[in-house]
């Protein structure tokens, strides 16, 4: 599996070289994962994945360019493989002493096979942001990005942008404070599917839809565990996987909208210790989750379920320690409380309960890391506890990474 995808990468690790050869720096990364857990449900699937990675950029006075292309295989999933690049410019632009704009534009893509091609997607990302020092101690920051994605499977098609508001404010004493509010919207361009004249049948007969949207038999999920998968081809695919989306009914775009405050408060303890924690609050403001059931994979941005899905409370906290030889350890614990409106909790039989569906997560990493001057080298370990209103999203498991990070930097500097 590393032979095969190292195979795939050679022709672009050496157009990439070449390229950097004319100024610029080239970042090579590997990054070796091994999960219990991939498609993040109760029914545990366990998967290696090797990802591999480079990114280049080159300055060109305030101009700057950069392309990443990147390369994931799985071990055991099937058709789960993917490969990604993305592209653009950005442009800093001074606005007197204390101030300066920032813009960037590009594109990127993802693109899988087999059952998993729905997730095949190509987008475009505008970004825009002004700095300003409201005092030697005080950066005031407003940002907007905004992107349009087209998707294999067209259920997933949508437009979206952020808002952001920020100021950070720096104390003598080492402490940081930090405040954001944000602004998001997100819309569906056509996430519904068609009111099936017919009862919709799995492979083994179950009803998943009947006239009308009602579910009916043994529920709207067939199969259970093990990448058996829905069968069904929403939007013309027969994903596997953790069994978890299921669309509605319907025609027509629908949107979600939300506001979110956070704060955060960090503290330098000497040269050695770090210490932050933060909180954050999301509102749901406008619209809901278009789909009946989303879900969320390891390692694979699934298109179903982002930071636009939910509303609720995040709570974290870090330490960090650094330690002799440039040695980097990081611990870290995460506590989330989150509602997903528009989502309906299924029973042990895949029938809606009328409830709307509520996670309760806790997150445990430790990260370690050693760096050499053009050369990193890493290990990590995470665990989360999930409980569910849906039972199918009731799960615990580990998650093991390794990997290392090569900076290539050659060539003559300048345009």
């Amino acid at each position: 599996m590393i032979i095969s995808a190292m195979r795939r990468l050679i022709p672009l690790l050496l157009l990439t070289t070449a390229v950097s050869a004319h100024g610029g720096n080239l970042t090579f990364s590997f990054n070796q994962h091994a999960t219990q857990n991939l498609f993040q449900t109760k029914d545990a699937v366990a998967d290696q994945i090797s990802a591999f990675s480079l990114a280049y950029a080159k300055d060109i006075s305030a101009l700057s360019l950069f392309a990443n292309v990147g390369y994931s295989a799985f071990y055991e999933t099937a058709g789960l493989d993917f490969f990604e690049a993305d592209i653009g410019v950005d442009y800093l632009v001074p606005s007197g002493p204390k101030s300066a704009f920032y813009f960037a534009a590009g594109g990127a893509g993802a693109f899988y096979s087999d059952y998993y091609a729905g997730f095949s997607t190509l987008g475009a990302g505008l970004t825009g942001a002004f700095k300003t020092y409201l005092a030697p101690s005080s950066i005031l920051k407003f940002q907007w990005h905004g992107t349009y994605a087209t998707y294999a499977d067209a259920l997933f098609d949508h437009w979206s942008h952020v808002a952001l508001l920020s100021i950070d404010k720096y104390f003598p004493t080492r402490t940081t404070l930090k405040a954001d509010a944000e602004y998001g919207y997100k819309y569906y361009l056509h996430p519904f599917v068609p009111e099936p004249a017919e009862p919709m049948m799995a492979p083994g007969g179950t009803v998943l839809m009947a006239s009308g949207g009602s579910g009916g038999g043994s529920g709207y999920r067939a199969g259970s565990g093990g990448g058996s998968g829905n069968g069904s081809g929403w939007g013309g695919y027969g994903y596997e996987g953790g069994n978890g989306f299921i669309p509605r009914p319907g025609e027509g775009g629908a949107g979600i909208g939300h506001v979110a405050v956070s704060f955060l408060a960090a503290q330098g303890i000497g040269d050695v210790i770090g210490l932050s924690a933060s909180a954050l609050r999301q509102w749901i403001v406008s619209g809901e989750n278009p789909f009946m059931s989303i879900e969320e994979f390891y390692l694979v941005p699934n298109p179903s379920s982002d930071e636009f899905s939910w509303e609720g409370d995040q709570l974290s906290g870090r330490i960090t320690l650094n330690l002799p030889w440039s040695v980097e350890l990081k611990t870290g614990y995460t506590y989330s409380d989150k509602t997903y409106p528009g989502v309906d909790s299924m029973d042990a039989d895949g029938l809606p309960t009328g409830i709307v569906r509520n996670d309760l997560r806790h997150l445990i990493e430790v990260r370690l890391e050693k760096s050499f001057r053009k050369f990193t080298v890493f290990l990590a370990f995470s665990h989360v506890d999930n409980d569910s209103t849906d039972p199918m999203f009731r799960w615990s498991d580990g998650y093991f990474m390794g990997g290392f990070q090569w900076s290539l930097s050659a060539g003559r500097k300048g345009g």
